[in-house]
């Protein structure tokens, strides 16, 4: 396998970033991609999700993994003003933090934090989830699951 280069890497963090930011059905597993790239300790990738990626951004998924693995540089360390970008980052994806992956997700908004009002003439912009606080997570003990004896 060839090596992958940094401007590939760089291409890639920059579009999950980019993803992650938005209001699509991608955008929660491209921010577990490039947390986990950034601080895999708390921040981890299940990498199932890597089935809900289209083509394009499946590749752009496995350069950053590649990048951050082989050229051992951190996502952040490749953007404009990094540390304040994967900030905000922490603090909109904050469900996923391992702090809080046992949590329920809410069942109003999804997990996400946001809602849009349909009858809002501004539909397209969301706002905060009241049941949740704009975390995304209930506190409502998920189910354990029974695997059965060890016997």
């Amino acid at each position: 396998m060839k090596a992958i280069e940094l401007q590939e890497y760089k291409k890639s963090v920059v579009e999950l970033i980019k993803v992650s930011r938005s209001h699509t059905g991608q955008a929660r597993f491209a921010a577990q991609v490039i947390l986990s790239a950034y601080n895999g300790q708390n921040w981890q990738l299940d990498i199932t999700d890597l089935c809900g990626f289209d083509a394009n951004l499946y590749e752009h998924a496995l350069n950053v993994i590649r990048g951050r693995t082989e050229l051992k540089i951190e996502p952040h360390e490749l953007v404009d003003n990094g540390d304040e970008v994967f900030r905000r980052l922490q603090a909109r994806w904050v469900r996923y933090h391992i702090a809080n992956r046992w949590r329920s997700s809410c069942l109003i908004c999804d997990g996400s934090g946001v809602v849009y009002d349909d009858d809002d003439e501004n539909a397209e912009h969301p706002r905060e989830c009241d049941r949740c606080d704009g975390l995304g997570l209930s506190d409502e003990l998920p189910e354990q699951p029974n695997f059965g004896s060890l016997e």
